[in-house]
């Protein structure tokens, strides 16, 4: 996968490129066939899934189960494990 390779801003090789730097376009990578709807659909819902629960589940984060039964996430918390803000 190109796009994984070092990007260097000369040809010696000797000064590596800042992610800021990269002139790569993501339509440089397009996939080798057309990919349906569905599967489009079911990789959104799954990267949304994953943004909800990692946000979600911050606050009770490394909690003992016997914890989760006694205070069920509901809603979006601030504090937890990691002091974060409420949706941090």
């Amino acid at each position: 996968k190109p796009w994984l390779k070092c990007q260097f801003h000369d040809v010696d090789q000797t000064s590596i490129k800042k992610p800021d730097e990269f002139g790569i376009s993501l339509k440089d990578f397009a996939p080798l066939r057309e990919i349906s709807a569905d599967v489009v659909d079911r990789i959104q819902g799954s990267m949304f899934g994953l943004t909800m629960g990692d946000a979600l589940g911050a606050y009770v984060e490394f909690r003992p189960n016997s914890y989760l039964v006694a205070n069920p996430v509901t809603d979006l918390v601030g504090g937890g494990t990691w002091d974060l803000q409420k949706g941090q």
